[in-house]
């Protein structure tokens, strides 16, 4: 029973640091494999969120369950190119999140499509009011 209790602890601390470095962790490997050094890559990804790695963590895993695979690669490119050229992301409004958006789709964005991204920058909030 002790073994079974550890095996839990282990597993809701891993979940926690994952998801909370996500942002992170997600842009640094697609820095590594278009063959920037695995350091500089952390080090890029630091600097394009800034002090907003968990926001957008949250933001882009929120993202994950409205869009298609192919929107969310073009979210994550752009990000990459942004960390390349060490310009900082703002995840910090529903303006930011949603000029980033509409900067990678290639088509304008439907009234259900804006509507979620409302409800995920509203529920990020209060997800991060709550955390602090």
């Amino acid at each position: 029973m002790f073994y079974h209790e550890i095996l839990l602890l282990n597993n809701a601390q891993s979940y926690i640091r994952f998801a909370s470095n996500y942002a992170l962790e997600k842009i640094s490997e697609l820095l590594q494999a278009k063959g920037v050094n695995p350091e500089v890559a952390i080090v890029r990804a630091k600097e394009v969120f800034g002090e907003e790695s968990e926001k957008a963590s949250l933001y882009l895993h929120n993202l994950q369950h409205c869009f298609n695979t192919e929107t969310m690669q073009k979210v994550y490119d752009f990000i990459s190119h942004k960390a390349l050229l060490r310009e900082a992301i703002q995840f910090s409004s529903y303006d930011s999140l949603l000029g980033m958006l509409q900067h990678v789709s290639v088509s304008p964005l439907s009234e259900p499509e804006l509507k979620q991204i409302k409800r995920i920058s509203q529920a990020n909030a209060y997800a991060i009011a709550l955390v602090r």
